[in-house]
């Protein structure tokens, strides 16, 4: 009986063991498999954000190459049924090869003019969405990444836009999208049933999931300012966007609306692209829990009805699961190990491409000639090359964090923070001429100056880049005097040669008119045929006469060296209007005297203009007004010919305006041509009235 009795009671101890064993194990075993669970979550989590952030970013390059496709250069800039046709064609190319969802062009107004599904009901061909974030950004230059919903399709989208710039342009023409479907990349992630993704927008309103009830609706309370912000947005359709009903509990635990708590993990999807957008993995506690009990339970059952005879089962059965456990954990710790062997090859490969780059932009600096340096907004240096330290005696080192007034000559300073003023309030790119003293005099730079932008986009300073052109200025000006030294001399010599022409060989003609005439009346009674010849030789003389007149005049015309400049002009519109019978009507105003340079250079190039208009232009009629206002005179020869494009001008028809140019920059002015084909050509000069110091 006493044996019964310790043998009772060595069983009821040791199914009370064996009870107080398995709970302590399901514990224990419940508190791993929660931190597993957790950690497990972790990694999925972050495959999973990794992979939405390949599949949300993988046509951002394709969208780049398709933006460089010149029949939708075409389509903007001259745009037709052909063009139209062309920039269809690639659309439906590569929206097939690509397998999205549509691929369209918006030209500069946010209008879409060629599109992929253009034969589709829900058709964008015509349709405005100038308002989208991803036009506005690319055409500010920016190309752009946009989740939404489709405002014509009504369909989940991934917007990839980039802008088309014609060549040499800063100005973008117009906008390429393609727009990926988010319903594939729902199906490419696999997931499982037991698990709930969610990727949310800044404001939490849930735009990608599993779980199709909770599409379009927010994962925190909202306020009804940011309601009626996602609403002003368009971004996610009419709305409601109610609320799922998600409230924290603990760290990274939730419990809805039906009580049931989800373990909850979350991470950012691609800040690059998608700033503010996150990936929220949920899974509940009963699957996790689950995931212990159910295999526990099959596992231990017929242990309990077994307990005395099995109890070395049950420990050899969880020394078994404990070292599958443990071989797992080292399994999973030998592969992080190697990503981290991994990760630390290409950070320190990565480190030796920036020290290589590094050397060769250093090298660069050292050795150009030209000055470099780098400021910030505020107008203190960070950076200056050895040309710099160079010029102005000071170190790298001393200069950084000061500004131009604490180790420049102040109206340098003032020369060099006006020109870096301009550069930061227009954002753009500038070329001047700035003026520098050296130990050998004053030094001509030609620099560039351009805004430096920081990660985000936003301007962090001015860089420039200063040549010295001093040597090639002084050239400038040897070779403007002396092309104004052969202009002064042809000038005279045709002087010289219109007044023997006129003076010497006219006498000479006149003298044997009057003979020609004499002979005539002479022989007039005696030889009619003599009579005859002497009469054809006076008008041939008389012709003689005529012409040498011309040519003298068109030479250098008397009338302009002692009347002026508009009498001569007057006589010559009248006499090119005699020679050519092209209608040229002379328009003037009162003019006070000019020097004899200004007035040789106005009425040179008027009669460039006007040869060019004889031998060219095919014109009818062409119209000469000279005027002034404010000290300065202004001459503008107008035609109605056929115009030119000045990209065509071969280099010997281009002589004639470079003739022009030449003169009237030596007379200190500016001179304009603007031609269009078919339409006509217009030759504006203008120059002070004074002409320029000849000195300078």
């Amino acid at each position: 009986m006493r044996l019964r009795l310790i043998l009772l009671v060595l069983s009821m101890l040791a199914v009370l063991s064996a009870f107080t064993g398995g709970y302590l194990y399901y514990a224990s075993v419940k508190d791993a498999a929660l931190k597993e669970a957790e950690r497990q979550a972790v990694v999925r989590l972050e495959l999973i954000a990794k992979n939405l952030a390949s599949y949300l970013s993988e046509n951002i390059k394709v969208v780049k190459a398709l933006a460089g496709m010149d029949p939708l250069l075409e389509m903007l800039v001259r745009p037709g049924p052909e063009a139209q046709r062309k920039a269809n064609a690639i659309l439906d190319l590569f929206k097939a090869a690509l397998q999205v969802d549509v691929c369209y062009l918006m030209n500069y107004k946010g209008d879409t003019v060629a599109s992929s599904n253009r034969n589709a009901p829900d058709s964008f061909v015509g349709k405005n969405f100038e308002f989208r974030p991803y036009f506005q950004e690319a055409f500010h230059k920016a190309p752009a990444t946009y989740l939404a919903l489709g405002v014509t399709s009504g369909k989940r989208g991934v917007y990839y836009s980039y802008p088309i710039f014609e060549k040499g342009e800063d100005l973008p023409l117009g906008v390429v999208v393609i727009k990926g479907s988010i319903e594939l990349i729902e199906k490419e992630l696999s997931l499982l049933s037991e698990e709930i993704v969610l990727v949310t927008d800044p404001r939490g309103v849930v735009f990608i999931s599993n779980a199709k009830s909770w599409l379009y609706r927010v994962i925190w309370k909202i306020t009804p300012e940011e309601r009626t912000e996602i609403a002003r947005s368009r971004q996610f359709g009419d709305g409601p966007w109610d609320w799922i009903g998600l409230k924290k509990k603990k760290d990274n635990y939730v419990v809805d609306q039906a009580g049931i708590v989800y373990q909850m993990h979350q991470a950012d999807i691609d800040r690059e692209h998608y700033p503010g957008w996150k990936a929220i993995y949920l899974r509940s506690l009963n699957a996790i829990s689950g995931s212990i009990s159910d295999p526990l339970i099959k596992v231990t059952g017929p242990l309990v009805l077994a307990l005395c005879l099995l109890v070395g089962s049950v420990v050899f059965f969880l020394y078994r699961k404990a070292s599958k456990e443990i071989s797992q954990r080292k399994a999973f710790e030998k592969a992080l190990r190697l990503a981290k062997e991994e990760l630390s090859r290409y950070s320190k490969d990565l480190e030796r491409q920036v020290e290589i780059r590094t050397r060769e932009i250093t090298s660069i600096l050292k050795y150009t000639p030209a000055v470099v340096y780098i400021k910030d907004i505020q107008g203190r240096y960070l950076l200056v090359n050895s040309r710099y330290e160079e010029i102005f005696g000071v170190k790298n080192e001393d200069v950084r964090g000061k500004t131009d007034y604490e180790i420049l000559p102040q109206e340098v300073a003032i020369q060099f923070r006006a020109y870096d003023l301009d550069v930061l309030d227009q954002n753009r790119s500038c070329q001047v001429e700035e003026r520098l003293a050296h130990s050998d005099g004053i030094h001509t730079y030609l620099s560039v100056k351009f805004p430096v932008y920081d990660e985000s986009g936003n301007t962090r300073g001015v860089c420039g880049i200063a040549t010295d052109i001093t040597a090639v200025k002084k050239a400038q000006d040897q070779l403007r005097r002396l092309s104004g030294s052969i202009m002064t001399n042809q000038e005279k010599e045709r002087s010289v040669i219109a007044r023997e022409l006129h003076d010497e060989l006219g006498q000479v003609l006149t003298a044997l008119r009057m003979d020609a005439v004499w002979i005539q009346e002479h022989l007039a009674g005696i030889d009619t045929t003599a009579a005859e010849r002497a009469l054809t030789m006076g008008r041939l003389i008389d012709k003689t006469i005529e012409n040498v007149r011309s040519l003298a005049f068109r030479l250098r015309p008397g009338v302009l060296d002692d009347l002026g400049l508009v009498d001569a002009l007057e006589l010559y519109t009248t006499d090119f209007e005699k020679r050519t019978g092209i209608t040229c009507v002379f328009d003037r105003q009162n003019l006070p005297g000019t020097n004899d340079t200004v007035a040789t250079a106005a009425y040179r190039i008027a009669q460039e203009a006007l040869t060019n208009v004889a031998r060219h232009a095919r014109a009818s009629n062409v119209e000469v007004v000279l005027g002034s206002a404010d000290g300065i005179l202004t001459l503008t020869v107008m035609d109605n010919g056929r115009g030119f494009d000045a990209s065509d001008l071969g280099e010997s028809e281009g002589l004639g305006l470079a003739g022009m140019r030449e003169r009237a920059g030596l007379a200190g002015g500016l001179l304009e041509v603007k031609a269009q084909p078919d339409i006509g050509t217009c030759v504006y000069f203008k120059v002070p009235i004074d002409g320029m110091d000849r000195t300078s």
